[in-house]
């Protein structure tokens, strides 16, 4: 069976499966994950553990072992596999058929690795554990995913929040949830579960924030003109390279004059969609929506100068480094339905 992550309590207060697999990128939810299964497993009984950390060297028959070492006066054990990828390759994948097909009782597998892609997911092996076991898939947290979990997580630790602190804390550790972890465990022994605001917040906490130039798509397409702003200010504090930036606006820009043409021409949006991942389909049909009558010479002659700029060449170009960060964002918001306020 499939369980999400946040179910994996509930469902370990009803059962404990033979065979458990924790895919994901996300750190803190595949260990919090795999914490609940290894407690649920030692509090049946299951004390013992083998904690196997799979490399180019590893030993599989240490499952063929496991698979047949059964024993009435040994204590049951719990497998801690610990793979960097879904690949196990082919003296991977047969001893994992093999455990499967015949699993021990004293023992519990415990299979952790990163995202399962596509590939992954249709080899036997998965399948069975999915058939015999649990598979749990963790997945990154949206914008909206993860003000909500943290404010679930502030309040389970007896925090007394309200909405701009929660979304405030939110903003300084968005995509890095074993920061948000720490900074909600600082916030609750200074403030125990006495009220908390936003400003008590910017006294004590660090921002953590961890964004790429697709969070920064992201934003633009959802017309978030506080997450752009944010989202811009901490690439800029982390010396991202201003012409990857650009790259990132134009290909963007590109995508929706594109979606633009093809619709005036009555043609499919469908294959440019299909390169996107889904959950950014929906808004960019949105963006669409709304760029249809945009001013797309400026734009594009933005961009152009931009793009100059960014390698050192044009007027000014190397002695006003914050003049290109401040029309980069002029470009961003402009793309979110904001007025360009920067002459082309």
């Amino acid at each position: 069976m499939q369980v999400r992550a946040e179910q994996i309590e509930d469902h370990l207060q009803r059962s404990l499966a033979p065979v458990y697999l924790v895919a994901g990128d996300e750190p803190l939810q595949v260990m919090e994950t795999a914490d609940a299964i290894r407690k649920a497993a030692l509090s049946q009984g299951f004390s013992e553990r083998d904690v196997l950390n799979v490399d180019a060297q590893f030993n599989w028959n240490i499952l063929y072992d496991a698979a047949g070492a059964l024993s009435l006066f040994a204590d049951r054990k719990l497998l801690d596999v610990r793979m960097a990828s879904c690949k196990a390759g082919q003296s991977g994948v047969k001893a994992l058929a093999h455990y499967l097909d015949c699993l021990p009782s004293d023992k519990i597998l415990l299979l952790q690795t990163g995202r399962l892609d596509k590939a992954c997911k249709s080899n036997a092996w998965v399948k069975k554990v999915e058939q015999l076991g649990v598979l749990v898939q963790v997945w990154d947290l949206s914008p909206a995913q993860t003000l909500a979990w943290i404010a679930r997580r502030m309040r389970q630790t007896g925090l007394q929040p309200d909405n701009e602190a929660v979304r405030y804390l939110t903003e300084r550790v968005e995509g890095n949830l074993l920061a948000a972890v720490q900074e909600i465990g600082k916030l609750a022994l200074l403030f125990g579960s006495q009220p908390l605001t936003a400003s008590d917040i910017m006294t004590v906490v660090a921002d953590s924030s961890r964004f790429s130039v697709f969070d920064l798509a992201d934003a633009i397409l959802a017309q978030d003109a506080r997450r752009i702003c944010h989202i811009m200010r901490v690439l800029q504090e982390e010396d991202t390279a201003a012409p990857l930036l650009v790259w990132a606006l134009s290909d963007l820009l590109r995508q929706l004059y594109a979606g633009r043409e093809n619709i005036r021409s009555n043609l499919s949006i469908q294959p440019l969609l299909m390169r996107m991942p889904k959950p950014r389909q929906a808004l960019f049909q949105n963006a669409l929506r709304r760029m249809m009558a945009a001013d797309w010479p400026q734009l594009f002659a933005h961009a152009a100068r931009l793009d100059r700029h960014s390698k050192g060449v044009g007027q000014d170009a190397s002695r006003h480094p914050q003049r290109l960060w401040d029309e980069m964002l002029d470009l961003a918001l402009a793309l979110a339905g904001q007025r360009m306020t920067t002459p082309p």
